[in-house]
């Protein structure tokens, strides 16, 4: 029964992966989805951690940041959250485990905070099907 939902309450849903010996759960929370894989395991994988400091020091991302919002960007946290995921892998610390899931939940609830630019659809337009014509202009 791998990759079936196995059980659904409200917005959540899990799996149970027998060749990984994992639960998988989805949470709803207010239309953010969270996932969680063992509760003995990080959030996310280690490297995932690194990689994202690494891109965050890049000069391509500084020179981005700096531009876009005229100062550089803070990257201590996700050096902080790489040494926690490893203090957690290997020793099983819980104040590790427990500041990284506190790091992974302000950084979704501040992804909660940004608004998307478009209103998404909850159906396609009427004419959806009707071919496009490319001979006039359209007007503004």
């Amino acid at each position: 029964m791998e990759g079936e939902p196995v059980q659904t309450v409200a917005s959540v849903s899990c799996s149970w992966g027998a060749a990984l010996s994992v639960v998988f759960c989805c949470f709803k929370f207010e239309s953010v989805w969270l996932f969680s894989f063992d509760v003995n395991k990080p959030p996310r994988a280690c490297e995932d951690y690194w990689s994202e400091f690494r891109h965050c020091k890049s000069f391509k991302n500084w020179f981005h940041h700096y531009y876009t919002y005229g100062t550089v960007p803070s990257c201590q946290q996700w050096k902080e959250d790489y040494h926690n995921c490893r203090e957690w892998e290997k020793h099983r610390g819980t104040e590790a485990k427990e500041a990284l899931r506190r790091s992974e939940k302000i950084r979704v609830a501040e992804q909660r905070n940004f608004i998307p630019v478009w209103q998404l659809r909850q159906e396609p337009p009427r004419d959806w099907h009707v071919p496009l014509n490319q001979e006039k202009p359209q007007d503004s």
